[in-house]
């Protein structure tokens, strides 16, 4: 996967919501520290990177002290603000319309790869749901939250209780599992291959009284438009095209890239921007992804891989390659923790390095004019 995964910035408004509400958090340091800027939560089909996103939940289940915080997020949760994909649930002709509908618009909450199927059981309708990139995972409390969002808003759009069969999620039971069984109001099934929930046939299959077909068919055409755009990412593409054939020569600068691409600095920074990025994240994720590509290539040492990726030298390489994937290049057999991206520090203004360490950054050095790898 060479695009930068995004998540949809209104839905983490909710988070913002339950830190200040439930937990008497103040959000915007968290948001800050995440590299998710707090104000893109207001603004309508907005974006933010998905590792930041990723980083927030882990922040706000260390700032609250709550594994189960996520219960407290989805319960929140209202159509307004998950954009065309909340329209078009509430405008569904039931609730198996309106899940099939979320398999089909999965994207406008977030882009990682993500395989959703509903199925006709004779209990009733079942969403599964698995991620199937180990590179690219949802936060545990993500989950949580997204599920319980859904019994939420089959409550919203029916207009009674809507309480599922059963409910089951890949992850471990790291609270009380009477919490989960309350929220749900369903037995919560852990450590199962698949996360999802069963919906009774008869509830699933009601008559909403939110039904509307001409709406529905309206919102479907913005919600695809939505996701194609989300899908082509001009800029970005573009970016990380450049970066492929400049990253060895050490000449990767956001000035150097706007020039080729015909734009100002300030200008590919508001278009990456827009699509929910920032320079240095696409030439982190484009280095990573290359690595993986490089490093399943016996011709390539791990040096001339360190080179073509615009690293000053293979230690730096390596270091950021444990960042990405929590163990050494090379090394298979290491079986390390996954750790988590830090999205602790603001990219840096233009002509100065635009990561946090020395080993990342291909920017021009501040006043010499010269071209630096790693």
């Amino acid at each position: 996967m060479l695009l930068e995964p995004t998540a949809l910035a209104s839905a983490l408004r909710y988070l913002a919501e339950a830190l200040e509400q439930d937990y008497a958090r103040d959000p915007g340091p968290l948001f800050a520290k995440a590299g998710c800027p707090i104000d893109r939560t207001r603004e309508s089909g907005a974006r933010v990177s998905q590792p930041a996103a990723r980083h927030l939940w882990t922040l706000s289940i260390a700032a609250t002290g709550d594994p189960a915080f996520g219960l407290n997020v989805g319960r929140r949760i209202k159509p307004e603000g998950l954009h065309a994909l909340g329209y078009a649930w509430m405008s569904s002709r039931n609730l198996a319309d309106a899940l099939n509908r979320f398999c089909r618009y999965v994207e406008v909450l977030i882009t990682i790869p993500t395989k959703l199927a509903v199925t006709a059981e004779a209990e009733g309708y079942r969403l599964a749901c698995t991620f199937p990139d180990p590179a690219h995972q949802p936060h545990e409390a993500g989950i949580d939250a997204t599920l319980l969002a859904l019994v939420s808003l089959a409550t919203q759009a029916a207009g009674k209780p809507v309480r599922p069969l059963a409910v089951w999620l890949q992850h471990p039971c790291r609270a009380d599992r009477a919490r989960y069984t309350a929220a749900f109001g369903a037995p919560v099934n852990f450590d199962a291959p698949t996360n999802g929930l069963l919906i009774d046939t008869a509830a699933a299959e009601a008559l909403l009284p939110t039904d509307n077909p001409a709406i529905a068919a309206a919102v479907d055409q913005v919600a695809e438009r939505y996701v194609a755009k989300l899908q082509a990412q001009p800029v970005a593409a573009n970016v990380r095209d450049m970066l492929v054939q400049l990253l060895p020569t050490g000449e990767a600068d956001q000035e150097t890239i706007a020039r080729k691409l015909n734009r100002s600095l300030s200008t590919l920074q508001r278009q990456l921007q827009a699509e929910g990025l920032s320079y240095r994240q696409v030439v982190d994720q484009t280095r990573h992804s290359l690595a993986k590509a490089y490093l399943s290539d016996k011709r390539f040492s791990q040096a001339e891989i360190a080179y073509l990726l615009g690293f000053s030298d293979q230690s730096s390489f390596s270091r950021a390659y444990r960042r990405w994937t929590g163990r050494s290049p090379g090394r298979p057999e290491t079986r390390l923790q996954p750790v988590e991206q830090q999205h602790d520090q603001p990219e840096h203004q233009a002509g100065r390095r635009t990561t946090d360490n020395a080993d990342e950054g291909v920017e021009v050095a501040h006043g010499t004019g010269s071209k630096h790898r790693g």
